[in-house]
C-alpha cells in the first residue's frame, strides 16, 4: 500500500533522454504478469526501451497514472476496478507527441495454476495451404481477431495478372469462434510475378487501427526481380485497403520476412528486411506518418553470401534505448546480433553466439532485466536458450530441455505464475531462471499465435496444420473421485442409498458445465451449477433403481468446455 501512496503522490517529471520522441517497446514479462480477480489496486512495472518523460502506460487503451523511472522502466497504478473479474488486458505505452503506441503485451487477471490444459474447438480450413497466422484486434472491439496468409482459389486481377495468394481476416466473436471479414488479393499489387509472402501487423498509418506490412519478391516494370514491402492500411472494421499505400523496393534479388519498429526514433514505424544482390544486405525502409515507406539505408550482412530468406527479430539487447536485430548469419547459419546506432542501420555486436537457430522467442527469461533468446536448436531436437548480458552479447544456458522435436517458439505467461513460458510444438513452463520444465504435448499442429480468444483471463493458442486452423482454449479438467460407482445387488423396483462423487476442476481455466445428466437405472442430484472455478469442487449424489434382473449400467455425462468433452463417469449395479 505504501508503494501505491508514493505513486499517487509523485510529481512525474524528469529530463528527457531522447532528442525526439520514439515509439517505445515493451519487453516481456510485465511485473507482475497477472493478478487474481478481486485483488485490488496494484503497481504494474513495465520494462522496455525508448521511454521518455511523460510516457503513459495504457490498459486496453485507457491511460493509467504513470511514473517515469528511466528510459527502460515505467510504473503505473492499476485501479482495483480493472481487476474485479477474470479478463485479459492489452498493455501498451505511449510517448508524448509520437504517432502511436508500442506493440501490446497481454496482462491476465487470473488464478495461477501449476500447469495448463487445453480443449480444441472445431477447426476450420482456409484455402489450400496456410503460411502464416497473426492475432490482433483489427476492428478495436476488444475481441481478438486473426489474419491468415494462404494460397487459395486462383483469381485474375484487373491488370490481367493471375494469382492465388491471399490474406484474409477473421473477426473474433469473443468465444473462440470467428467470422470471415474480408480478403486481400496480394498478387494484384502493382508488381508482377509475386511470391514468398510474409506479413507484419502494426499501426503504420498512426490512426489507431492495425495495418499489414507485406514483404514479398516480385518484378516492377523495368527492374530485376527484387524484395519489396507493401503497406495495406486497416479500415478499422477488420478489412484492409485493397491496394497498398506504398511499395518500397527493389531490395535485392531475394529476401525474407520483415520486422517492424521505430528504428530511427522519429515516432513513425519503420521496417527492416533482409535482401540479397551481391551478398546479403539488411535494408532499412523508413516509415512516414501516412504509412508509406522509403529506402533509408543499408547494413551489409555478408558480402559474399547468398540470401537467407528466413526471419528477423528486434529487441534492445544492449539497453541503450535503440532497437537491435537478431538474424541468422547467411552462410554459416549462426545468429548475428546487430546493434542499432539510431538511424536504422546497425553494427555487429562485439561477440556472436556460435549456435544455429530458428526464429527466437524474445523475453527476460531469468529476471535480470536483460533480454534473452529461446529457440529450437539444431535439427529442432532440443531447446536452446541464450541469456543476455545486457551489452549485446549472450551466454548459453546449458540446462535447456532436450525432449524435442520443437517448433519456432512463442512466449507468454500461460499459467499466470509470473514466469515466461514457451509454446514451441509443446508447452514448456518457465522456471523464472532461464530454464524450462519438460514439455507438455498438446498435439495439434504448430503454434501460430497466442491470445485470449474467449476473454476468460487465460491465454489461448492458434495452431496450424496444412490448411487447417485449430483454436485451443485453456480449459477446465473435471476429475471425479471416485472415477466410477459400483452399487451392491439390489431388489428390482427399490432404491439404494445415495453414493457421492466429488468433481474437482484441476484444469487451468473455469470449467463450464452446459449439462450434467445421468443415464440407465440411476438417478441423482448435484450442486455443481453451470461453472466450477479453478481448484474448486462440487458433489454429485447418485442412487441405483434397478428396473430388471441382472447387470445394469449407465453413465454420468458432463458436457461443457472440459479438456475431455463430453466426460463419462461409469455407473453399474445388479438387480435381482
Amino acid at each position: 500500500m505504501r508503494s501505491l501512496c508514493l505513486l499517487l503522490a509523485m510529481t512525474l517529471f524528469a529530463a528527457p533522454l531522447f532528442a525526439s520522441n520514439p515509439i517505445p517497446t515493451i519487453d516481456q514479462p510485465l511485473v507482475p504478469t497477472s493478478v487474481p480477480p478481486g485483488s485490488g489496486p496494484f503497481v504494474l512495472t513495465v520494462n522496455g526501451s525508448a521511454f521518455v518523460s511523460g510516457a503513459v502506460v495504457n490498459w486496453n487503451g485507457k491511460p493509467l497514472k504513470t511514473q517515469f523511472v528511466s528510459q527502460r522502466r515505467l510504473r503505473a497504478l492499476v485501479p482495483g476496478t480493472d481487476v474485479v473479474r477474470a479478463t485479459t488486458a492489452s498493455i501498451t505505452v505511449t510517448n508524448p507527441a509520437t504517432g502511436g503506441p508500442s506493440f501490446a503485451v497481454f496482462f491476465t487477471v487470473t488464478v495461477p495454476t501449476p500447469s495448463v490444459t487445453f480443449a480444441a474447438l472445431p477447426g476450420f480450413t482456409v484455402g489450400t495451404s496456410i503460411t502464416q497466422v497473426a492475432a490482433a484486434d483489427f476492428n478495436n472491439d476488444g475481441k481478438m481477431d486473426l489474419a491468415v496468409l494462404y494460397q487459395g482459389t486462383q483469381y485474375t486481377c484487373s491488370n490481367g495478372t493471375v494469382g492465388s495468394n491471399y490474406i484474409s481476416s477473421y473477426l473474433g466473436n469473443g468465444d473462440g469462434t470467428f467470422t470471415a471479414a474480408g480478403s486481400l488479393q496480394l498478387d494484384c499489387s502493382a508488381l508482377d510475378g509475386n511470391e514468398n509472402y510474409a506479413f507484419t501487423v502494426a499501426n503504420f498509418t498512426n490512426d489507431g487501427y492495425p495495418d499489414l506490412a507485406v514483404s514479398f519478391t516480385g518484378t516492377e516494370c523495368c527492374f530485376d526481380f527484387g524484395r519489396f514491402v507493401a503497406v495495406y492500411p486497416g479500415n478499422g472494421d477488420g478489412t484492409f485497403s485493397a491496394l497498398p499505400t506504398s511499395i518500397a523496393g527493389s531490395v535485392g534479388d531475394e529476401g525474407g520476412p520483415a520486422t517492424a519498429g521505430d528504428f530511427n526514433g522519429d515516432g513513425n514505424l519503420d521496417v527492416e528486411v533482409e535482401g540479397a544482390d551481391l551478398g546479403s544486405v539488411l535494408w532499412f525502409l523508413q516509415g512516414a506518418s501516412n504509412g508509406t515507406l522509403g529506402i533509408g539505408g543499408t547494413t551489409e550482412l555478408d558480402p559474399a553470401g547468398d540470401f537467407a530468406g528466413l526471419w528477423l527479430a528486434a529487441g534492445d539487447f544492449n539497453n541503450d534505448g535503440i532497437l537491435d536485430i537478431v538474424t541468422p548469419e547467411v552462410d554459416a547459419g549462426t545468429p548475428t546480433i546487430l546493434l542499432g546506432i539510431g538511424d536504422g542501420t546497425f553494427i555487429p555486436a562485439p561477440s556472436q553466439p556460435a549456435l544455429s537457430l530458428s526464429a527466437p522467442a524474445i523475453g527476460d527469461f531469468n529476471g535480470d532485466d536483460n533480454l534473452d533468446l529461446a529457440f529450437a536448436g539444431p535439427a529442432a531436437t532440443e531447446l536452446s536458450v541464450l541469456l543476455g548480458n545486457g551489452d549485446g552479447t549472450f551466454t548459453v544456458e546449458n540446462n535447456a530441455p532436450n525432449n524435442g522435436p520443437y517448433a519456432t517458439p512463442l512466449t507468454a505467461d500461460l499459467n499466470g505464475d509470473g514466469k515466461l513460458d514457451l509454446a514451441a510444438g509443446q508447452i514448456l513452463l518457465g522456471n523464472g531462471d532461464g530454464t524450462f520444465q519438460a514439455g507438455i504435448n498438446i498435439g495439434a499442429g504448430s503454434e501460430a499465435a497466442i491470445a485470449d480468444f474467449n476473454g476468460d483471463g487465460r491465454l489461448d493458442l492458434v495452431t496450424v496444420a496444412g490448411n487447417s486452423i485449430t483454436i485451443l482454449l485453456q480449459a477446465g479438467t473435471s476429475i471425479p473421485s471416485p472415477s466410477s460407482l459400483k452399487f451392491p445387488r439390489r431388489p428390482v423396483g427399490t432404491t439404494s442409498a445415495a453414493k457421492p462423487i466429488t468433481l474437482t476442476n484441476s484444469g487451468s481455466a473455469t470449467l463450464q458445465i452446459s449439462s450434467l445428466s445421468i443415464s440407465g437405472d440411476f438417478e441423482g442430484t448435484n450442486n455443481c451449477g453451470s461453472t466450477l472455478a479453478i481448484g474448486q469442487s462440487c458433489q454429485i449424489d447418485v442412487v441405483f433403481k434397478p428396473t430388471a434382473i441382472g447387470l445394469r449400467t449407465g453413465n454420468i455425462t458432463i458436457a461443457g468446455n472440459g479438456a475431455s468433452n463430453p466426460q463419462l463417469i461409469p455407473l453399474s449395479g445388479t438387480g435381482y
